[in-house]
């Protein structure tokens, strides 16, 4: 191996480092929340529905009232058997030819909320707010009833650090294009910039809902502005859409906004391409599996392997259009593909993470002896296209 090589490792290795060390910070966090959440649920100060939505979802409280997380239990998605939404139990019995989506493996959205997250962590973008697997039991959640009585029994689910003071993207960018003078220069290309994150999030786990209603931002005229790419249980599919159905395509909407027609900004370009590297690659794919197959019986596993094939294409398609120098436009538009893993590659073990891998368990969260996250011949499948030989290299 030539010393540019032996540089180059150490290069990767020392940028997975820093993703690790990032999400271990965002871990510890995230516990000191959690732990107010229960306190509160232990003085009875108990999580409410909130209204809107499609499935059930609670605001979590501290102990002086004040909103800490939203959670999502397992068993009250949309299509789950005690969601207490009646529009989706309708839709399930009466409309089944319109149930769910078909790329997407059903009642897993609250694994995809945290696997966002985890994405979000790891290119250290921070547009998702924190989110990890948890239980929690209360007698505000929906459970089974049989004449009248229920037992109140944790529910696993996700649970999201609730974000203060932001509106919906409708609301702001109204604001905005009311009055031109509301957001100066240097806070506009602040904004650019978190959208710009926020669509590379979103292009790597393939979000198929994002709309103005769940891509929120805080403005505080010449104070403060920010971005939370929230609701992302629609995400990480196991076939592309546009493979999956010629009706329902779920484009990304936010390519067509002003702000996605310009090239990346030079510093986030070169950031991202600087972790883009096969061990940050694996590791990134190491984290979502196990994740991924926590919540799925091991009949389903060759789905994870599709789901994962999905974003390696991804990842590849971002990296090529950052090196052409795209905008979020460009990359939109890419062919997509699916690339696969081969054990024949042997990848440099990356240092293990101590964190949560997006679930509340230490014992998960120790790595596995998988290798390598690319075809040995470089091939990818998406309706018989292929990639050149240096996949590898990515």
């Amino acid at each position: 191996m030539s010393h540019a090589d032996e540089e180059s490792d150490s290069t990767s290795i020392f940028d997975l480092v820093s993703s690790l060390e990032h999400r271990k910070k965002v871990d510890e966090e995230f516990q000191q929340v959690f732990r107010k959440a229960q306190d509160a649920i232990n003085q009875g100060i108990q999580p409410s529905l909130i209204p809107e939505g499609s499935s059930g979802s609670y605001f979590v409280y501290g102990s002086e009232g004040e909103i800490l997380g939203v959670f999502k239990p397992k068993d009250e998605e949309p299509f789950a058997s005690l969601n207490p939404k009646w529009p989706k139990f309708f839709q399930r019995m009466l409309c089944f030819c319109c149930f769910g989506r078909a790329c997407l493996i059903p009642n897993t959205g609250y694994l995809s909320e945290a696997a966002a997250s985890i994405v979000s962590e790891m290119l250290q973008l921070d547009v998702v707010p924190t989110t990890r697997i948890v239980k929690l039991a209360s007698p505000s959640f929906f459970y089974s009833r049989f004449f009248g009585h229920y037992d109140i029994r944790p529910k696993e689910g996700s649970f999201q650090l609730y974000v203060n003071g932001y509106e919906s993207g409708n609301t702001v960018f109204a604001r905005w294009n009311y009055d031109k003078d509301l957001l100066s220069p240097e806070e506009e290309k602040k904004f650019h910039l978190l959208f710009q994150k926020m669509c590379i999030v979103d292009y790597v786990i393939r979000n198929t809902d994002r709309h103005m209603d769940n891509l929120l931002v805080r403005h505080i005229p010449g104070e403060e502005i920010s971005l939370a790419a929230i609701d992302n249980g629609l995400a990480f599919p196991v076939r592309h859409p546009e493979c999956t159905s010629r009706f329902r395509s779920f484009p990304f909407r936010w390519s067509n906004l002003p702000w996605a027609q310009t090239e990346f900004d030079p510093t986030l370009r070169r950031h991202v391409l600087s972790l883009l590297t096969p061990q940050f690659v694996h590791r990134l794919c190491l984290d979502l599996k196990k994740l991924f197959r926590h919540g799925i019986a091991s009949s389903n596993y060759m789905l994870v392997n599709s789901q994962l094939r999905v974003v390696r294409g991804q990842i590849w398609n971002l990296r090529q259009a950052l090196i052409a120098n795209e905008s979020p436009c460009d990359m939109a538009r890419r062919e997509p593909l699916i690339v696969s893993r081969s054990s024949d590659i042997v990848m440099p073990s990356p240092p293990p993470h101590r964190g949560m891998i997006g679930l509340l368990s230490s014992h998960l969260a120790t790595p596995i002896n998988n290798y390598a996250d690319i075809n040995p011949t470089g091939s990818t499948e998406v309706e018989e296209k292929k990639v050149s030989d240096d996949l590898i290299n990515l």
